[in-house]
C-alpha cells in the first residue's frame, strides 16, 4: 500500500511547513535495537487491535504485553457506548490519510485512541496528530466534542493515559489548516520543526548553515542575538540526532579494513557488575543504610506491578520543574 504523502503522525512537521512533506527522502536504516523496538511496537499494536475485535482476548501468560492489553482494555470498556473501530483508515483527502489505533463513535462524543510503546513522551493536549485524525472524522460523526487519548504504558509520565478535549470548533479549525498546508506550494519554512524533517538534508533553507555555525562559534556568546542561539542549538540538536547514524556508518567502514587518519576501532567503555544483585543490595543497606542502596524511580516501580503503583501514590511527590529554554 502507498504511503500518505502528509501522514497524520507527522503533522506537527509538515502543518508548519508542508515543504518538508512534498520534499521528504526515504528514512535511512534504523541500528538493529532500534528497528527491534519498533517491531516490538508494531506487535503490540496488533495484540491491543485482536484484543478489542475478539471480545477481551488478551495474549498468553508470561507475554510481556498481557498487563499493558489487559489496562487498555479496560479503559476502552468505560468509554460511552458506541460503535467501537479498530484500526480504521480515515481520510481528509487523497494525500492525508492514516490508521488510528482505536476510535469509539458515540452521537455526543468521539474517543480516538492511540498506543504509543515507546519511552518518548507524548502529550495529549493540542497533538496534531490525534487532532489531524478527529479532522478526518469530522465527516462521520456530529459530534460536540472529541475526546484525544494517548496510551503511553512505557512513558515516563505517572499515568499511562492523557487524555484531552477538543470542542468541534478546535477541530473543523484543524481541519482547515491541515486543507492549507496541503495546497502550500511556496518554500519551506524553517522552526522546532525542522529536528524530525525528512527533507532537512536537501532543504534549500539549510544550505547556508555550515558558514552560519562556522561563524557564530567564533564569536563570543554574550554577542549572539536570541534568533542565532536558537538557530545555532537547533542545528547542534539536529546534528547529535543523526551523530549515531554516522558513527555506524564509521564502524562498518573500520571493520572493513578502510582507514582514515586519527581513527581506529576500540572497546566501548564498560562498567563493573554486581555478580549477584540481591546479595549486594543486602550488603549496601546493612553496612550503608539508605546510602548503600539506590531505590528505583516511582515510575520505575509502579511499573513493576499493582503493589508498586498503590506506593508510588502516598510515597512520592512531583517538585516543581525548572524553567529550562525549548527551543
Amino acid at each position: 500500500m502507498a504511503h500518505s504523502l502528509f501522514p497524520p503522525s507527522s503533522a506537527a512537521t509538515w502543518i508548519p511547513c508542508p515543504y518538508s512533506a512534498r520534499n521528504a527522502v526515504p528514512e535511512p536504516p534504523k541500528k538493529a535495537e532500534t528497528q527491534a523496538a519498533a517491531d516490538e511496537g508494531t506487535r503490540r499494536h496488533g495484540l491491543l487491535s485482536d484484543a478489542v475485535m475478539f471480545f477481551g482476548e488478551l495474549p498468553d501468560e508470561g507475554d510481556p504485553a498481557r498487563e499493558q492489553i489487559a489496562l487498555a482494555l479496560d479503559f476502552i470498556r468505560q468509554l460511552e457506548d458506541g460503535a467501537l473501530y479498530t484500526e480504521e483508515r480515515v481520510v481528509i483527502t487523497e494525500e492525508c490519510w492514516g490508521t488510528l489505533d482505536l476510535g469509539n463513535d458515540n452521537p455526543h462524543i468521539v474517543t480516538i485512541l492511540d498506543a504509543k510503546f515507546g519511552k518518548w513522551d507524548v502529550d495529549a493536549y493540542h497533538n496534531k496528530q490525534m487532532l489531524t485524525y478527529a479532522a478526518a472524522w469530522l465527516e462521520r460523526s456530529a459530534a460536540e466534542w472529541f475526546r484525544l487519548v494517548i496510551f503511553q504504558p512505557n512513558g515516563l509520565d505517572e499515568t499511562p493515559f492523557k487524555q484531552w478535549i477538543a470542542h468541534r470548533s478546535e477541530v473543523e479549525a484543524h481541519r482547515a489548516r491541515v486543507l492549507e498546508a496541503i495546497a502550500y506550494r511556496g518554500p519551506p519554512k524553517p522552526g522546532p520543526q525542522c529536528r524530525w524533517c525528512n527533507a532537512f538534508h536537501s532543504c534549500p533553507a539549510m544550505t547556508t548553515d555550515a558558514g552560519f555555525v562556522m561563524g557564530a562559534i567564533t564569536r563570543r556568546i554574550e554577542d549572539l542575538t536570541t534568533e542565532e542561539l536558537t538557530r545555532l542549538l537547533r542545528l547542534i540538536r539536529a546534528l547529535k540526532d543523526v551523530q549515531p547514524m554516522y558513527e555506524d556508518a564509521l564502524t562498518t567502514h573500520l571493520k572493513m579494513g578502510r582507514t582514515a587518519e586519527g581513527a581506529g576501532l576500540k572497546p566501548s567503555r564498560s562498567f563493573r557488575a554486581w555478580n549477584d544483585e540481591r546479595q549486594a543490595a543486602e550488603f549496601g543497606w546493612q553496612n550503608f543504610g539508605s546510602a548503600g542502596v539506590k531505590p528505583l524511580s516511582p515510575a520505575q516501580l509502579e511499573k513493576l506491578g499493582p503493589a508498586g503503583k498503590q506506593y508510588a501514590v502516598v510515597g512520592s511527590h512531583k517538585p516543581p520543574g525548572e524553567l529550562k529554554a525549548s527551543y
